[in-house]
């Protein structure tokens, strides 16, 4: 916002002397008061006031200058003056007076020299400046349940605190048993170390980790591959400090809560970008909307559930849910909305609580699309790293001087050693110069000649006087001629163009013919003229060779002919120099010179020397320009490289997509205060609400896309575990206790789908990754049978007739199928996991793509450790085997899944979370096995579990292929013979 202010009078300025000695000679004071001299009396002066110190900040076309007012409040003092930058433009965006000075500014020596009577004007500045920063409309204050619920999301952000704390003192050590140091492509000169761990642990990309026993030691996790975790500490750390053998140790980081916290203060400010986004929580108060048809994306979507979650994300005023179970193409549905709504010039922000889902989105975008990828590089993986805000920077910097690279190269001539431009201008010169002198010369020899004609022959001296006279009339009569002309093509050009149309087109075309006429008049009497001028020229040419031959015996003249003759070759010489000087200076300077401007614009040599000295001038001032132009780029070019936070702040505010992390948006100072005309938030079902809101806070609009059947933000052990613990922390009531509980286990998205309007959420319904046979069941157990399948079906399998088969360790006595308590937290069954690394080992020919899922991690290192032992170390074992809750998100074409628990208590621990199995069950593309024993797993205490075991035999049995470990064990043993 601008505010107009007239300045009644003129104003005084007084340079430092730090300024004066700054800017000299590239650029003097008294330029920069010129310059806001013609801005303001224009009205378009801009300045702002800012105070610590306070001063009056002006901004020029070039610079920005701070001034500070007098004591007496009669001038400025001119303290500073930089060029503008990207930073300043974000100031004036934010607010600036409109400067208009009719009577200019006035520039001073000394406080002593501003004359009586002038003002800075500083009281109606600040007057001024003040109703610019009031105009911002007082706030309402919030409703009471808005801040009830800010105070309850409060509550929250502590509850997820205390979990997160108690899951980092929960998880053991990460023992390592080798480390050494790493040089990797960095930006800083940190420490980077590799540690082989000698079991794999929870350790993820991003977490803050310290050496035990050693806590100054901190870093963080670059990269987790297999058992080698790439770690960067804070500071450089020496070799010798770090134990060859040791534990890293995981940290809590409050960095996640204190954002959350943040936005939950900025909501209780209303300095949120969409004051209605409580509404959606709170009030569930939508703007009712019509989706647009004709809206179509740029590939190919489902007609029915995507295509209408893309018209309606178009078209939606606030908040729009899609739900989207596994292999529904929630990536390509995000992508078509992102593409469609950059293109008509929103800026989009793509975000999720993992880098991993924000990049597989990312990774998805076309390429002519400006993304830019904001965060941590060491978190970044795939396309997206090339996405990232640092490396659009460096692409930047090397274009730049790629294409910068040919102007150096032809302004090389005008620059340093290799100034072959002032070589030539200075041969110019020096050959100009010898030309004069030598036409001095021959001046002076003609003159005497001249003199011993009049002396030796007198009647000839006459008649070259009459001739000589003649000529000259007739060249000032051509010369007027000649203007005539011009002044007439001018006047018959006017008329001519006004010939075409309006009510005086008769009388212009008229007066064109009439003009016409004369200046065909004028061009013939020159042309006669000429004539006259040519006879006289030979005329004169003709008397001076006739007394050249009534004198040429005298001595004296014979000495002076000679001696003019010689200075005329010596002239002749100086010109030719001269001209190969001007034409090899012309041809460099031509290239850059406006064909307006150049000096010799049709290739005409001058017809005298005079012009020759004025074409030297013209070329000397072009090659004075040139230089300057060189020494600005090879400037600019060297400065590129300081400008990379501007460089990098300029390229997210103009990107088409912006893509981060929840907590990344309000973490990062590349995205502060930028506003965003849509988030789209992926896996929405499993973020916090919290969270969610981060993000949400930046936006005029959200689509908000997950699977409330997919696993929550907080699992049921740990909010549980929460509530065990207030009783030793804070008296909360029993019915805040359950709220706040609520809130942990169900996303924003599980609480908002169904409660919103029904043009409010739709929901994606073809699954194109899961053969027909797991869909349908699926889609039966989680998703009300509506989800349906378009699969190309499976390859054949050498064990199982169906994709979804079952391996029933029910066959084998109690005691061996039974569950153990494994060395860590959690439980090993040592049967199934025999069957799951036998199977494995088995499939490895068949299936390429594999992964082990299990419920607990004392299951999972079981299992690690058997298939090393068949397969080797070197195979990539640590990512292909892990728990439900570490594979989300990810799919396989072989998944096997065994199901660990089996007792006669019908005890099955957090397997009673349903969505545990949805997860687990949804990851294949070919082949799911499971494995457990179904006399337990159906005999199950918990009866939502129960119902789910049962329904799952029934469905096995229908289309599935359920098998007897014993009859697995034998098609294994053959398919082992056989290889």
């Amino acid at each position: 916002m601008a505010s107009q202010v007239f300045l009644p009078g003129p104003v005084a300025v007084i340079p430092s002397e730090k300024v004066r000695s700054k800017l000299a000679p590239h650029l003097r004071p008294i330029q920069l008061i010129e310059e806001m001299t013609r801005l303001s009396r224009m009205g378009a002066l801009p300045a702002r006031l800012e105070e610590n110190p306070e001063r009056l900040v002006v901004y020029t076309d070039t610079h920005v200058t701070w001034l500070f007012v007098t004591r007496r409040g009669d001038a400025y003092s001119l303290g500073a003056a930089f060029p503008r930058g990207f930073r300043e433009e974000e100031r004036l965006l934010s607010g600036a007076l409109l400067l208009n000075c009719s009577a200019g500014w006035q520039g001073f020596h000394q406080l002593r020299d501003v004359p009586d009577g002038m003002s800075a004007h500083w009281p109606l500045l600040r007057r001024a400046w003040d109703g610019v920063g009031s105009a911002e409309p007082e706030r309402p204050p919030l409703p009471p349940h808005h801040t009830a619920y800010l105070d309850r999301m409060a509550q929250v952000i502590e509850a997820g605190r205390d979990i997160e704390v108690a899951r980092q003192r929960e998880a053991p050590p990460a023992h390592y048993r080798r480390r050494e140091s790493v040089r990797e492509e960095r930006r800083s000169a940190q420490s980077m170390y590799v540690f082989g761990l000698l079991r794999p642990a929870t350790l993820a990309a991003g977490a803050v980790v310290q050496l035990a026993d050693q806590p100054d030691l901190k870093g963080r996790v670059v990269r987790v591959k297999g058992l080698d975790v790439l770690v960067r500490f804070e500071t450089t750390v020496d070799y010798g400090r770090i134990p060859a053998q040791g534990a890293l140790v995981a940290l809590p980081s409050d960095r996640v809560f204190q954002a959350q916290a943040d936005t939950v203060q900025a909501l209780r400010r209303g300095d949120v970008v969409n004051r209605g986004l409580l509404g959606w929580f709170v009030d569930r108060s939508l703007t009712p909307f019509r989706a647009d048809p004709h809206d179509q994306p740029r590939g190919t979507l489902d007609q029915d559930s995507q295509l209408s979650a893309f018209q309606r994300a178009l078209a939606v005023p606030d908040l729009l849910l899609i739900l989207g179970p596994p292999g529904t193409g929630k990536t390509r549905t995000i992508t078509e909305i992102a593409v469609a709504c950059a293109a008509r010039g929103e800026r989009v922000l793509i975000t999720s609580h993992t880098n991993r889902a924000v990049d597989n989105v990312l990774e998805q975008l076309p390429a002519d699309l400006l993304a830019v990828r904001v965060g941590n590089e060491d978190v970044v993986t795939g396309r997206a790293r090339d996405l990232m805000v640092e490396s659009h920077v460096t692409a930047l910097r090397e274009r730049i001087r790629a294409s910068t690279e040919g102007m150096v190269s032809r302004l090389a001539p005008f620059t340093g050693d290799g100034d072959a431009a002032g070589r030539r201008l200075a041969y110019l010169a020096d050959s100009l110069a010898a030309a004069r002198t030598a036409e001095r010369k021959e001046q002076g020899h003609a003159a005497g000649l001249d003199a011993v004609v009049r002396r030796l022959e007198p009647a000839q001296a006459d008649r070259i006087a009459v001739a000589t006279d003649r000529l000259t009339i007739m060249r000032a009569t051509a010369g007027r001629l000649d203007a005539r002309r011009e002044t007439w093509e001018r006047r018959h050009a006017s008329a001519q163009a006004r010939t075409g149309a309006g009510i005086f087109a008769f009388f212009y075309r008229w007066l064109t013919d009439r003009r016409l006429a004369r200046l065909r008049a004028v061009r013939q009497e020159l042309v006669l003229t000429a004539e006259e001028v040519s006879r006289a020229e030979m005329t004169c040419r003709e008397e001076r060779a006739e007394a050249e031959r009534l004198i040429g015996a005298h001595p004296e003249a014979a000495r002076l002919m000679a001696s003019r003759d010689a200075a005329r070759r010596d002239g002749e010489k100086a010109m030719a120099e001269a001209s190969r000087a001007a034409g090899s200076l012309r041809s460099i300077v031509a290239a850059f010179t406006p064909i307006s401007e150049e000096p010799l614009p049709d290739g005409r040599l001058p017809a005298d020397l005079a012009g020759w000295e004025a074409l030297r001038d013209r070329l000397e001032q072009a090659v004075v320009t040139l230089r300057a132009r060189a020494a600005l780029l090879a400037d600019w070019r060297a400065s590129i490289g300081d400008a990379e936070q501007d460089l990098q702040r300029e390229l997210v505010r103009y990107a088409d997509v912006v893509a981060a992390t929840c907590i990344g948006t309000a973490t990062t100072k590349l995205l502060a205060e930028l506003e965003f005309d849509l988030v789209i938030v992926d896996e929405a079902g499993q973020i916090s609400t919290p969270n969610l809101l981060v993000p949400l806070a930046r936006g005029k609009r959200a689509v908000l896309v997950g699977d409330n059947q997919q696993l929550p933000p907080y699992l049921d052990d740990e909010v549980r575990e929460w509530g065990e613990s207030l009783a030793q922390k804070e008296d909360l009531s029993p019915a805040a206790a359950s709220e706040i509980a609520d809130v942990l286990r169900r996303s924003a998205f599980e609480r908002l789908y169904g409660a919103v309007p029904a043009g409010h959420q739709v929901m994606l319904t073809v699954q194109r990754r899961m053969p027909r046979e797991i869909g349908e069941f699926v889609s039966a157990s989680f998703y009300d049978g509506v989800l349906r399948t378009d699969h190309m079906g499976r390859q054949d399998d050498p064990i199982f007739s169906s994709p979804f088969a079952m391996i029933d360790t029910g066959d084998r006595p109690a005691a061996e199928r039974r569950e153990e308590t494994g060395n860590r937290p959690g439980y090993v069954n040592p049967l199934e996991a025999d069957i799951a690394v036998r199977l494995v080992a088995g499939y490895t020919r068949y299936y390429k793509d594999w992964a082990v899922i299990v419920p607990y991690r004392a299951q999972a290192e079981y299992i690690r450790a058997g298939l090393a032992r068949v397969l080797g170390e070197g195979t990539e074992i640590a990512d292909n085997v892990g728990t439900v809750d570490s594979f989300q998100g990810g799919e396989r074409d072989l998944i096997v899944y065994a199901f660990t628990r089996s007792n006669a208590r019908g005890e099955v621990g957090f397997l009673r979370e349903l969505r545990r199995l949805n997860v687990a069950v949804s990851r294949a593309r070919r082949q799911l096995v499971l494995v457990g024993d179904t006399t337990s797993l159906t005999a199950a205490r918990d009866e939502g579990f129960r119902i789910l075991m049962r329904q799952m035999m029934d469905h096995l049995r229908r289309v599935g292929d359920l098998r007897t470990s014993a009859d697995v064990s034998a098609r294994l043993d053959h398919l082992e013979e056989l290889s």
